[in-house]
C-alpha cells in the first residue's frame, strides 16, 4: 500500500493505492493490499449509503488479509457487485495497482473509487486512515510509514 498523488488543477490530492492487484485473478500477496480493500468493504457495510443488497454481500468479507482470487471468494464477489453496481468501465472482480493519471477510460481506476469513498466516510479523518476506526494493524503501519512523524 502506497500514497498516490493525484494531480487536481493547482493542488494534489493524496489518495491511497495497491502494490499489488487484489480479487479475481489478481497477485493477492501482499497481505496488507489485500487488507486494505477488505477493510473499505467492511467500512461500507456501516453506512447508510451502501443499498443493502450489497451490505449483506460485503459482511461476508472477512478482514483476513488472505484472497484466494476465485469467484467464490466472498473479495471477489464484492468487487464484482460494486464494480457492476457502479457501472464501472472494467467489471473484471479486481482492484488494480493505478497508474498514469489515475484514469481508466473516462473513470478512475477502481483503487481511487474505494480511497474516496473512504474519504467522503470520513473527511476529517483523511487520508489518515490509522485514525478510522478498526483500521488494520497493517494498513495503520503503511500510512505512518508513508506519512512519517504523524
Amino acid at each position: 500500500m502506497k500514497a498516490y498523488l493525484h494531480a487536481d488543477g493547482n493542488h494534489f490530492d493524496i489518495l491511497w493505492n495497491v502494490d499489488c492487484s487484489v480479487g479475481k485473478g489478481g497477485q493477492n500477496n501482499i497481505r496488507t493490499d489485500v487488507l486494505y480493500i477488505q477493510w473499505y468493504y467492511r467500512l461500507a457495510t456501516d453506512q447508510a449509503e451502501t443499498p443493502p443488497d450489497r451490505k449483506e454481500i460485503y459482511r461476508q468479507v472477512a478482514l483476513s488479509g488472505a484472497c484466494t482470487g476465485m469467484d467464490s471468494d466472498p473479495l471477489v464477489r464484492a468487487i464484482t457487485l460494486h464494480q457492476r453496481s457502479i457501472n464501472h468501465p472494467q467489471v473484471d472482480g479486481r482492484v488494480s495497482v493505478a497508474t498514469g493519471n489515475g484514469k481508466l477510460g473516462g473513470s478512475a481506476f477502481f483503487v481511487l473509487r474505494l480511497g474516496a469513498r473512504i474519504a467522503n466516510m470520513y473527511p476529517e479523518l483523511w487520508p489518515r486512515l490509522d485514525k478510522i476506526p478498526h483500521c488494520p494493524l497493517e494498513v495503520a503501519g503503511a500510512v505512518k510509514q508513508t506519512i512519517p512523524h504523524v
